[in-house]
């Protein structure tokens, strides 16, 4: 009994209407929100700093942003280890990349 009266002092609302049609006032204080659209740069780890980079940026591109990398060997770690890149190779998103010095014998 004591559940019963509970229950019937609960104040039942009407489901939300979905198919009915907006006023004008509702439409400008409820804007539609537009969905993200995606990125266009790259964000990687270079000699330690967290680089912006245009999306699809190469080797050569990163070297002109980075004048400091000068004309060393770039390097990539990935889950297989370390490889060197190739001028025209694009870096991935989240890449972690550094340079070495190239090996000048006198």
């Amino acid at each position: 009994m004591a559940m019963r009266a509970f229950f019937q002092r609960i104040p039942w609302r009407k489901p939300p209407q979905f198919n009915q049609p907006k006023t004008v006032s509702e439409q400008h204080l409820n804007p539609v929100k537009s969905t993200p659209t995606k990125e266009t740069t790259v964000r990687a780890i270079v000699n330690g700093k967290l680089v912006n980079l245009p999306n699809g940026a190469t080797v050569e591109e990163l070297r002109a942003k980075l004048p400091e990398i000068g004309n060393d060997d770039v390097m990539e770690e990935g889950f297989g280890g370390t490889k060197p890149l190739k001028e025209n190779e694009a870096l991935k998103e989240g890449s972690k990349v550094w340079t070495v010095p190239k090996i000048v014998k006198g």
